[in-house]
């Protein structure tokens, strides 16, 4: 535990310590686990030789990557094919829709003339 005191860094016993590089010294002299801790890093920088296993499981795990790439390229590919179609549609059901409110005038108009003619049609046979 360290403590603070008149700017100077004092141990578990109180006692002042001038500088942290001592005071890390002795803290770590107690410490069981810091001679592991090194011979793990160096076991770390040392690479395990490979064995067939693990080769044959990154030959399938490239493969799958690439599987997974031309999956990626036919999803891609078909979305934009979908919303090109989608655009299509869209256009298409506008220009019914314009159609179909074309007709409906068009017709609206044909009725109204023609009740206009069936009036003076019976104002005539009178």
């Amino acid at each position: 535990m360290v403590q603070k005191k008149d700017e100077e860094l004092r141990g578990s016993s109180n006692g002042p310590i001038s500088g942290y590089h001592r005071w890390l010294k002795a803290y770590a002299q107690g410490l069981d686990w810091l001679p592991n801790l090194r011979t793990t890093k160096e076991m770390e920088g040392e690479a395990p030789k490979e064995d067939k296993e693990v080769q044959a499981l990154k030959t399938e795990l490239e493969k799958a990557q690439t599987a997974k790439e031309k999956f990626k390229s036919a999803v891609v590919r078909i979305r934009k094919e979908n919303a090109e179609l989608r655009d299509v549609n869209i256009a298409t059901t506008k220009a019914l829709e314009q159609e179909t409110k074309r007709a409906r005038k068009e017709e609206h108009g044909r009725n109204k003339f023609r009740g206009a003619l069936w009036g003076s049609n019976n104002e005539l046979k009178l």
